[in-house]
Order: structure tokens, then sequence, then C-alpha cells
């Protein structure tokens, strides 16, 4: 607060705050710096105010000349134009149409793949669940090709990146799916079950689409195991001309598929099945030779160009407590072998303690149900929230009944006359420290659990002692092979590895993504091009995370194909199928929810006109398979706000804001833009159909 003085200056007024601060600043600085706002215009007497007159004239006059130079802030329509801010929110238009334009599939061999990956994620246009997969397979180009009733050509686009979709449509953990835009809107699209649906599509036309690859390379190539690691690189290279011959140590092809997942996640007939169409591609498999033992790999080096181990991890790891050599001992990956193979692990009547969390220890605990045992529980350092398994196979695992005891370590093993009685447990306190290292704290309090069998499924490792031996590749002294992750290679020239001896534990598509880089990394070695100069490596992508969804009063259009499972009660006595699959029409529906992300075209997901505040878009979409198209499309401009809610929730981009901000209507009916006036050209500022009023039609 201020008074003004007569000569014109405003002063602080101390009367109205006896510090002089008005109750705001602190004392001192008023006191010591009292404020002086000169205010007047007032001129000085005299010959000086003369002279200020003058001077404040000449200034006015040069404001005055220096905007008389300056260009002019108005525009000279229609000769310039406004320049536009990039967020600008001008009229709408759609970039593309489905049933008008085509939305492109990722097709690349082995070798441009990645590139091709790269490409797609640095121009914004790779869909997120091709993203998140590990071996990128194109699952957008599986739905599209899916609702079109293309079921053998979708299959086919699969296979590319996943050499065995019928098989990974039925134990994949689908990292694809938590990544996929639904997540955002309603329920994800359900991936994994189209893979089955494309499969069983496939197998009607087989005969007539399954035909050998030709070899057009003089080199060959041995592999040795036939898991989906090496699968994946040997049919990578069969594409690329080369032949290729695969050794298996077990009866049957398929490595851990075959000896380590129950028949009740993968029927033995499907994963054979899609093994005997690589065989009739060209794929040699030789069964039943253990390399190291029936052959020395050195044999390989030398009668093949390259040699790609791909063996897997053969053994459990074992906890050395007192009592664990007791008789009734084992290790998970011997015991799921015996009884997928067998079906008779001796346990029959008996009482199984599985020790473990992760989904090996889950498939042991329902194997043992399946085999005879009397009672089930399955132990855990971790607490049930932390367990390290998948959700569904954890609950699947309690409808059927195994007794999950977490919060629980192992202290020792029980025994009697050496028989295994049980475990003595003692109760965990934290298994990871405050920076999420491995670190498990355990209380002083312990539990007995009796049992007659107790199974360690803590982890398993690889068996290459023999394997290596005469070949000039070392181990290290925990037994591992030393490669290069990133280019595949191991220390002998030509020899290289891929799978889970290189990657440790792990998915199986996790596993066929590291098969992939070994067969562009043989395919660069036996051209004799440099491995790592000018390649691209798969991109780190990082895919959003979504919260749950209300989904109550949701259309069921909307929803998620759910998969019919078999009664638990039931399940449980046999190696069956757990999941029954969907049908072919709940796959062809599931397939039309499928958005179509990042392609910039538009799928008529009418997800726009739901985010509208003022209803002012109208969608329409045909689902005829055979003519499968948008038919409406309409934006009433009367009602629009230009808010831009609808471009910002399009999942596909192809809903965009335009720069033509020349509005101008010679009727009202031209202000609603059906599909046709959606899709015309950007360029210009006009965006109107008043544009085909020009020769006077519109009178």
């Amino acid at each position: 607060m201020s008074t003004a003085d007569t000569d014109g200056t405003r002063r602080l007024d101390p009367d109205l705050d006896p510090d002089g601060s008005c109750g705001t600043a602190p004392s001192a600085t008023a006191a010591a710096h009292p404020t002086v706002v000169h205010a007047t215009n007032e001129y000085s007497s005299g010959v000086r105010g003369a002279f200020e007159r003058c001077a404040s004239l000449f200034v006015g006059l040069g404001i005055t000349a220096g905007r008389m130079r300056a260009r002019p802030k108005t525009l000279r329509y229609p000769f310039e134009r406004l320049t536009l801010s990039p967020r600008w929110r001008g009229a709408l238009r759609l970039t593309g149409l489905l049933g008008t334009d085509e939305v492109s599939t990722i097709q690349a061999d082995c070798a441009s793949y990645n590139a091709r990956i790269g490409e797609m994620a640095a121009a914004g246009g790779l869909p997120p669940c091709t993203g998140n997969c590990p071996a990128n397979v194109d699952a957008r180009g599986q739905a599209l090709y899916l609702a079109k009733g293309m079921s053998a050509e979708a299959y086919e686009l699969v296979r590319l990146r996943n050499v065995l979709p019928g098989t990974m449509g039925r134990i994949c953990h689908y990292p694809c799916e938590s990544a996929c835009k639904r997540n955002h809107y309603d329920e994800p699209i359900a991936i994994r079950p189209l893979h089955r649906v494309a499969y069983e599509g496939f197998q009607q036309v087989r005969a007539e689409r399954v035909r050998p690859l030709p070899v057009t390379r003089g080199q060959r190539v041995a592999v040795i195991g036939s898991g989906p690691s090496g699968l994946a690189a040997a049919f990578d290279l069969m594409q690329q001309g080369y032949e290729v011959h695969c050794f298996e140590k077990e009866g049957k092809p398929g490595g851990a598929l075959y000896s380590g997942v129950p028949a009740y996640r993968l029927p033995r007939d499907i994963l054979h099945g899609e093994i005997d169409d690589l065989v009739a591609m060209g794929l040699r498999i030789t069964s039943g030779v253990e390399v190291g033992v029936d052959m020395p790999i050195r044999h390989l080096i030398d009668e093949y160009d390259a040699v790609l181990i791909a063996t897997g991890l053969q053994s459990s790891r074992m906890l050395p407590l007192p009592g664990a050599d007791a008789e009734g001992v084992m290790g998970a990956l011997e015991f799921l072998k015996v009884g997928n193979l067998t079906g008779d692990v001796g346990i029959s009547g008996k009482r199984v303690l599985v020790v473990g969390g992760g989904n090996v220890a889950v498939d042991c605990a329902r194997v043992a149900l399946r085999v005879g045992a009397s009672q089930v529980q399955m132990t855990s350092l971790e607490s049930m929230d932390e367990l390290p398994a998948h959700p569904w196979e954890i609950e699947e695992a309690l409808d059927e009944g195994v007794v999950a005891l977490c919060a629980w370590g192992p202290h020792s093993v029980m025994a009697e006359d050496g028989c295994v009685t049980g475990m003595r447990m003692q109760s965990v306190v934290s298994v990871f420290d405050a920076h999420g290292r491995f670190a498990p704290q355990f209380a002083d309090e312990y539990m007995e659990v009796e049992a007659d069998i107790v199974l360690f499924a803590i982890g398993q490792a690889s068996d290459l002692h023999r394997l290596v031996e005469g070949s000039g590749l070392e181990l290290t002294e925990r037994g591992i092979l030393p490669v290069d992750r990133t280019l595949m290679t191991t220390q002998a020239d030509g020899v290289f590895a891929c799978g889970e001896v290189v990657t440790g534990p792990g998915s199986a598509i996790g596993s066929i993504a590291s098969g992939h880089e070994a067969a562009v990394s043989i395919h660069r070695y036996l051209q004799g091009i440099d491995l790592a100069e000018g390649r691209a490596f798969r991109p780190d992508l990082q895919c959003p995370r979504y919260g749950d969804v209300d989904l109550e009063g949701l259309q069921a259009t909307r929803l998620r194909a759910k998969m019919p499972m078999a009664h638990p009660e039931e399940r449980a006595k046999d190696f069956r199928s757990v999941e029954l699959g969907i049908t072919e029409a709940e796959g062809l529906r599931e397939a039309q929810r499928c958005l179509q992300c990042e392609s910039g075209v538009c799928v008529g997901c009418a997800f726009c006109a739901r985010a509208c505040p003022d209803y002012a878009i109208d969608v329409e979409r045909v689902d005829d398979p055979d003519n499968r198209h948008v038919a409406r499309y309409d934006l009433d401009l009367t009602k629009c706000c230009f808010c831009g809610l609808c471009a910002e929730q399009c999942p596909t981009g192809a809903l965009r804001h335009t720069a033509q901000y020349e509005l101008a209507f010679y009727h009202r009916d031209l202000m609603v833009f059906d599909k046709q006036e959606m899709q015309r050209p950007e360029e210009g500022s006009r965006a109107t159909g008043a544009d085909g009023c020009a020769g006077g039609g519109c009178d």
C-alpha cells in the first residue's frame, strides 16, 4: 500500500502497517530499503522542460518509424496462410479404411527380420503384441488372416517366427497378450488360442501346402538337439537353402517339449505332427544318437560346415541337505521324463512333496496326481503372491487338489532306514533383500511335513562334459559353456549354441528367439560375412502395462473368447488335454476383435465414437469374412468441439488431425463428412464438402 505526495511521488504508507511490510515482507527489508515509485507525466519547468518535451516527441517518432519498417502481422489472405502449431487440432481425416486399404503383414527372412522390426518400431508402426513377443511373431497379421477365414495363411505367417504354432498355442506364456492394446479398453485378444485355430485350419490343407524346401547352397549344418531353439534355427537355415541334419539323443524329437512338458498341456500328436512337417520340408532328424556318447562332436565338426549346440538343460539341480541321498528323493526333470514317457513312476498311493515354486514345480505336482499319488503338496520360499510360476498354472493346480505350503524353506530331509519319511521345513521371513536380490531370511520356526517322495524342482543345469570332449571347447568351473549371447558363438570356429544352454531356464518362445539369432550368425559365417558388422539386432522395446478394466455392462462382442476347461476332478486322473480349445466360429469372432494396432488403417472399432463427448462420430462395420469392411464413418462437424479425444483413443493411428483449418460451408449438410470425405487428401488448408460446389452445383 502507498500514498501519493504532493509532488506526485508514491511512497509506502507506514500507518497501514507498523513495519511497512503489509504483513507479507520481513520488517527489516522495508525499514532498510523503502520503495520509491515515480509515476508522473509532469515535465520540468523552463528550458529543461522544453528539451524533455522534444526528446519525448522524437522517441515516439522513432518507435513509429521502427514499426513501419517491420512486417505487418496480418496475413494477406488467401496468398498467405497461417503457420500452425504441430499440436493444431484441425478437421479430422482417416489415413486408411478397412476394406479399402490393406494392412501389411511382417514377412521377411531370418537375416532381415530384425531390421524390419526395427524400422517399424522407429516409424511407430510396430504393434505392441509383436514388440513384446521374444520372437516378434506377427500376431496382428495372424488375426487379420483369421478374420478373413484364411487359416492356412495365418498359420504359415506365424510359423516364420514361431516354428511350432500348434504346439506353442498350447504351452506359450503369451507375453504378447499382456501388451495388447485392448487391455486398455476391455480384454486382450486371445492370441495363443488363435494359434490353435490357425493350426486346425492348416491341417485341412496340410497335404497340399507342405512341400520340400529347395537346397540351393552347398554347405551343411548339424544341429545337436531337436528342442524349440534347434528346430527354429534349422527351419531358418532350410529357408536360406542349407541342408540341415538334426541329432536327438531321445527316441523321438522335440527335446524338453517331448520329455518335460506334460501331455495334458501338449498332446504328443500335435508336437510330432508339426515336426513331421519340418521333416517333409527337408529337415533330417536322427533320433536315439547322443553326441558325445554314441558319436564324438569332433566328427560333426569335421563333416559339417557349421555345428549348432541346442541341447537345452538336461539335469535337475539338487540341494545338499542332510538326508538328501535317501531313497525317494528325485530331481524334477528325471521325474517328468519318466512320468511323461511311461505314465508310471512308482509313486501310486504315496505322499509327494514338491520343493519349488516355479512352473516346473507345478508340472511335477500335477503329474504326480496323474500317476497315482495319494497326496501332493508343494512348498516354496515365496509367498503365494510371489510365486514365480504363472498364475493360471497355480490356479489350475490348486483346483486339481495340490496343496501349497508357501513361505517355508527346506531344512533337511527326514529318513528312516534309508527311505524318505518327510521334510523338516523352516519358516521364511523374506526371500529378496532391499535391492531385489535373492537372499532368503529364515525365522526360528520349524514344521515337519510327512512325505514318501520328495521332488526337487529348484532349477536346471546343462550336462555338457561328454559332449564337448575332444572338441576344443572348454567349460567353466560350473560346467557352463562360454557363449557370446549376442552372436551365439563359442570358443571353437564354426560351432554355435542357442536355447537354454545359453540363456538358462526360460520359456519355449524365448528359446525359439535365440534360435533365430543363431541361424543369422551361422548364415553370415557360411557366407563369409562379418557376424556383427551391419547386422540388425532385435530392438529393446518397452510396452505399457495396463491395469484392470471394469467389464461390468460391456457388450458380449467386446469380451474375450473363454477357453473351456476340463473339470478339475476329472482331468487330474489322466493326461488328457486340460484346455479343450475354442471353436472355429469363436476363433473367427476373436480375430475380428483385433484392433490391427499401429497399422494406419481404420478397422471400425468405434472407440473414437465411444470417446467423443459430443457424439459427433458414427461408425458401422461389416464382419463378413469374404467382404470385411467399414460400411460407414460419419463425422458431424456441427457437433465436433475439436477436443482431440477421438484421435488420442485411435489404436491404429488412422484417425488424425489435419492442418485444414478453413471450414467454409455453403450448406449445413456438407458439415457431415462421410467415409469418402474422411479419406480426403491432407494437402491444403481447406476441409469442406463445399469444395464440390466450385462449379456452381450447390445452388
